[in-house]
């Protein structure tokens, strides 16, 4: 059996995917390059826990940089409990520190895990609100809107790209992972609605809905107008008429509860503060940062004029003396708690993970 082949195997027994999907991501989204295994002690031909470290990249404050996922951590049932996953866990770091990855972030199968995670230097970083409407919400619409199909082309791709980055600190998708996103809705009975504006004839709405628990689950929504967003939300409710409607959203400025949607960790502290200082070259800034796990990342920064030099002997007055945990926390906080270090900040947004 091939290493692909048995990691399939893996999935299959752990998480009971459906055999559509299973062969919709081994023959779509898997690569070879993306496994870390670890086999068991007592047989070296058996693999006891395996995760994909995949690589994105994200707009951190404005500029791309390079981040590792993790998906499909997995250690079969009657190897759990010896250390493996840490282990690999631990490699993975190294790992993403090697190739030039800036961060590493993942979404947790179960809430335990965000415990779990948290002993490898992991943050919960990312935040989802949630915006409900009943069946009755009608979304009345001013302007004229025309359906745009199919929604795997390079024009929708480049429109979703578009008004995905208006955001701030969004994880960016390639086009063959539109495609992918795009496959996996569909194979969970899902809808993508994209919408022209018949006036200007751009592309102007995105959105993908699909049901869950009885209620239709808006899990992306992009638009470049409030007008647009309702048309959306109305082509929605025409698809699955009749059922109430949630709508996943980034958090913004109200003080309402918000839910945690993934976590990171700085993988690499300088490259991280060399974008975040190209991105504010008129910050001033001296932090020392410790990191238990990476310890090549235990150093003062000092970022000046849009570059970062490390700076171990220096003896001035330190802005931040924090571990690289609260360093990421503060970066990506929402503006408010910026205020008090006086730094930019903004919550980063992770969606259309096929997690």
């Amino acid at each position: 059996m091939s290493t692909k082949e048995n990691i399939k195997a893996i999935w299959r027994e752990v998480f009971n995917p459906t055999n559509e999907w299973l062969e919709m991501y081994f023959g779509n989204v898997y690569r070879d390059e993306d496994l870390m295994t670890l086999t068991a002690g007592d047989d070296d031909d058996v693999i006891a826990s395996a995760l994909l470290l995949q690589q994105y990249k994200m707009q951190f404050h404005g500029i791309d940089v390079p981040v590792a996922y993790v998906s499909g951590a997995v250690t079969r049932r009657q190897y759990r409990g010896r250390g493996y996953m840490k282990e690999l866990m631990n490699t993975a770091l190294r790992e993403a520190y090697d190739r030039g990855d800036v961060m590493m972030t993942l979404i947790p199968a179960d809430r335990h895990l965000y415990f779990y995670y948290d002993k490898f230097g992991f943050s919960t970083v990312f935040y989802i609100d949630e915006e409900r409407y009943t069946e009755m919400h009608t979304f009345p619409v001013i302007g004229d809107y025309a359906d745009v199909t199919p929604a795997d082309s390079d024009e929708v791709y480049r429109a979703v790209d578009a008004m995905s980055r208006r955001r701030d600190n969004v994880m960016v998708h390639s086009r063959q992972d539109f495609s992918n996103i795009l496959l996996d809705n569909s194979l969970d009975g899902g809808q993508a609605i994209v919408l022209r504006d018949n006036t200007t004839g751009e592309i102007v709405a995105f959105a993908l809905a699909v049901i869950v628990d009885n209620r239709v689950m808006v899990k992306e929504l992009l638009y470049t107008n409030p007008d647009a967003r309702d048309a959306a939300l109305r082509r929605v409710t025409q698809h699955f008429p009749g059922m109430p409607l949630t709508i996943l959203a980034p958090p913004d400025s109200r003080h309402i509860p918000i839910r945690a949607q993934g976590m990171g960790r700085i993988i690499n502290v300088g490259k991280l503060l060399s974008s975040y200082a190209a991105r504010y070259p008129k910050i001033k800034l001296a932090v020392r940062v410790y990191d238990s796990l990476l310890p090549v990342n235990n150093h003062i920064y000092v970022v000046d004029r849009g570059e970062v030099v490390v700076n171990d002997g220096f003896g001035g007055r330190l802005d931040l003396d924090v571990t690289q945990e609260v360093l990421l926390s503060i970066l990506c906080s929402d503006p408010s708690m910026g205020d008090i270090f006086n730094l930019p900040t903004g919550r980063p947004y992770m969606s259309m993970m096929m997690d």
